[in-house]
């Protein structure tokens, strides 16, 4: 493109000839996010950067060197967490975000450094503050949450499947969401044309918050919601009495749609800002004998406090606040948490505070309950792990100015796979959690059901090393799915030597931390054949019943199992080998506690960290490995056992043949005579 060269060109006369930082700065970006139809260049990149920080101390160009430095991405420098930690800290000090939220989680789990939770406090309490502060900039009650952030591997179905790894079932998003979608949307349109008042208010709702399917539109909000109000309150009559006090239902929808306009109205949305009309819907929906609407009384609450002429408005706020809190709105227990702590009441501003972070997530009540946990106020013992926590949902959550999620998001959806992994790298190492499943997902290359060492090249190690560093810092911040990834990388030695025995205790602690269904199956399969743990029939049935009643849709696997398994312990009974050791004996030592190598991810900064934790035996389990793959070498025991695995296999996949032949010759039969087939 000769016009982005001549762009170049003039960029790079600028930044050196005239010493322009803004130019340099444009050339590193275009070069690391490949902006502008620019070819990404991360070593010109990382030139531009440090060329930046180096000469005028920007504090963006720091974050970027020192991203550079912890990651190696694109291997143009050797990683480098001393180095790393140098330029965050610095680019901190000049406040900037990425680097604070950085440093925090650095702190906060003991990366590169050793863990100091009141640093972690310290940092994570800046970037909040920004939060909040922007939070509380926008409309009255406060700017609208971005979205959620998604896993990747929950748009393909979950990581093992529809539900496999947590308790329950169905638990993934599965695939075609979005044509389901469309179908509910059109059913709740038609429903809405007929009049049907649920279908228009949860339409109005929809459009008025929005999702990742369906964009927000406050247009479509506000025709809906009209269609319920107009059906209580009908626009022709002068009156705010009601057309029915009798029906109820009508009165809640009228109710929940008064106090969503309220809020249109109050803060501009869709509509001219109006408190006159703001406040006529408030008054609506907040009548206590009609529609009692707790929303509305929140809103007629705040109205009171900021600006209504009353003498005693701040007991008139209390009072719609109390009664809004007491149908559980979180925003109106925050308002009323708010005035105790005004009030100099700490205990009751606490209890407000937790009961609206335990029933939303309210973002302002995490962190007030930040506030309160990291000065030890009230009756609450000082905590910073706790201050810690909060403090970090609020920077995670409140990232409107900062989030690398949506570039991520659009590269993916785009199919760029490579702008994804590298804005998805930028917000793992920033500590999103999210951001680390989905980086782990992007890299890892066992998502195949069947695995063929023999046939298949073993994947590339420095990948596999990276896909399993971010599958323990995921894990380390409580993904399950994560957890029992990283059994199943110790266990095939992808990114690290096989260790069985580090195997079965990620899945040990999946399964009994997180009841994970798949965690329970594989420590049940481990201890049918004594892999990584004492072999133990009695053992591996417990894990596969404790399996299938933790999920019921392992009924097929787990049923296959247990005829294996029973198989197998009736085979070493008659022939006298192998027989399982008493429950009693087995059982000793096996309930492990969360061992270190799983506390303690990328202690010293260094990735080999991961890969060289507990080596007793490895020469030992690395010959187990090999065996499991050359058969031929097995010992005459490992050999009867072998084959007569592969006579049951054989046996079952027959009697399934049988049954399959006997349903079919019974359907035929049953076909009228002179019936076209199919």
């Amino acid at each position: 493109n000769p016009r982005l060269n001549q762009a170049v060109e003039l960029l790079e006369k600028a930044a050196f000839e005239f010493e322009h930082d803004g130019a340099l700065f444009t050339l590193g970006e275009m070069n690391f996010f490949a902006t502008y139809t620019h070819p990404r260049n991360l070593t010109a990149a990382f030139h531009y950067y440090r060329e930046l920080a180096s000469r005028s101390g920007n504090a963006t160009a720091q974050q970027m060197v020192g991203f550079m430095y912890a990651t190696g991405i694109g291997d143009v420098v050797q990683r480098d967490q001393g180095k790393a930690l140098l330029y965050h800290t610095f680019a901190a000090l000049g406040h900037e975000t990425a680097a604070e939220m950085t440093l925090a989680y650095r702190y906060f789990t003991g990366i590169g450094v050793p863990r100091n939770c009141e640093d972690a406090v310290f940092y994570y309490k800046r970037v909040a503050d920004k939060a909040i502060e922007y939070y509380k900039s926008g409309p009255p009650g406060g700017r609208q949450l971005p979205l959620a952030k998604i896993k990747l591997y929950d748009e393909d179905g979950g990581v093992y499947g529809y539900g496999s790894s947590g308790p329950g079932s169905g638990s993934a998003t599965k695939p075609g969401d979005q044509a389901a979608w469309d179908d509910i949307l059109e059913y709740y349109h038609y429903s809405a044309k007929q009049g049907d008042i649920a279908s228009q208010l949860g339409l109005g709702q929809l459009y008025y918050q929005g999702t990742k399917n369906i964009p927000q539109n406050f247009k479509l909000a506000l025709q809906y919601l009209r269609q319920v109000t107009d059906q209580y309150w009908p626009p022709d009559t002068s009156t705010t009495d009601p057309l029915s006090q009798t029906q109820t239902k009508l009165a809640q929808a009228a109710g929940q749609a008064a106090g969503i306009l309220g809020q249109m109205y109050w803060r501009g949305e869709g509509v001219d800002q109006n408190n006159k009309t703001a406040l006529e819907w408030f008054i609506r929906g907040a009548t206590k004998a009609r529609c009692d609407n707790p929303s509305s009384q929140n809103g007629l609450g705040l109205m009171h406090l900021d600006g209504l002429e009353h003498n005693d408005k701040v007991i008139r706020a209390m009072e719609f606040f109390k009664l809004a809190a007491t149908r559980e709105h979180p925003d109106a227990q925050v308002n009323l948490g708010l005035m105790y702590l005004q009030k100099k009441d700490i205990k009751r501003a606490f209890d407000c505070f937790k009961l609206a972070a335990n029933l939303a997530h309210h973002l302002l009540a995490y962190y007030y309950l930040a506030e309160i946990y990291s000065k030890g106020l009230a009756s609450e013992q000082k905590s910073c792990p706790l201050a810690a926590a909060f403090y970090k949902n609020v920077a995670e959550r409140g990232d409107w100015l900062h989030s690398p999620f949506p570039a991520a998001n659009a590269a993916y959806s785009a199919g760029d796979r490579d702008d994804a992994l590298i804005n998805y790298l930028i917000a793992a190492e920033r500590g999103y959690e999210v951001g680390q499943a989905n980086v782990a997902w992007l890299l890892d290359k066992d998502k195949s059901w069947w695995h063929l060492p023999h046939l298949v090249p073993k994947p590339d190690p420095s990948r596999d090393r990276l896909a399993l560093l971010y599958w323990t810092r995921s894990a380390n911040q409580g993904n399950v799915d994560a957890r029992v990834k990283m059994g199943d990388y110790y266990f095939k030695g992808f990114g690290t030597d096989v260790d069985y025995e580090k195997a079965a205790a990620c899945y040990q602690v999946a399964a009994e931390a997180d009841f994970s269904a798949m965690a329970m199956w594989n420590l049940g399969w481990m201890h049918e054949y004594g892999i990584g743990v004492p072999q133990d029939f009695h053992l591996a049935k417990r894990w596969y019943d404790q399996s299938l009643s933790t999920n019921p849709d392992a009924y097929l696997p787990v049923t296959l199992s247990l005829i294996r398994l029973y198989s197998r312990s009736f085979w070493n009974y008659i022939t006298g080998t192998g027989t399982a050791k008493s429950e009693e004996e087995s059982s000793k030592g096996l309930w492990w506690k969360e061992p270190s190598f799983i506390e303690d991810d990328d202690a010293g900064g260094s990735i080999e960290h991961v890969q060289n934790m507990a080596k007793d035996d490895e020469q030992k389990k690395s010959d187990d490995y090999l065996s499991s793959l050359y058969p031929d070498i097995f010992d005459d025991a490992d050999e009867r056992e072998a084959w007569f695995e592969s006579l049951t296999i054989l046996l079952m996949c027959i009697m399934v043949g049988w049954l399959v032949y006997i349903r079919q010759l019974r359907w035929n039969h049953a076909q009228p005579a002179g019936a076209a087939p199919g």
